[in-house]
């Protein structure tokens, strides 16, 4: 008797499924991590936090008009 095999699934069905989970999550999961990473805050909190000596490194981009700073609470090495 010949016994009749099921066929199986071509391999870029596979890679498919890859490709739609690796995309969903830089959609879902990236924002929310680096959104909980950056903070923007105004000039006089920036002030504040400098004057009670909060601040870890600072960088300006003279160009963007930006000031980007660390607190010392995420960065505890300085």
């Amino acid at each position: 008797m010949n016994e009749v095999k099921k066929p199986r699934k071509p391999l870029i069905y596979y890679y498919t499924i890859v490709l739609i989970a690796i995309i969903l999550f830089n959609f879902l999961a990236v924002p929310l991590i680096t959104q909980a990473k950056i903070k923007e805050v105004d000039y006089g909190t920036f002030i504040t936090m400098t004057q009670d000596k909060e601040i870890g490194k600072v960088e300006i981009q003279a160009q963007e008009n930006q000031i980007l700073f660390t607190d010392k609470k995420r960065d505890p090495g300085l």
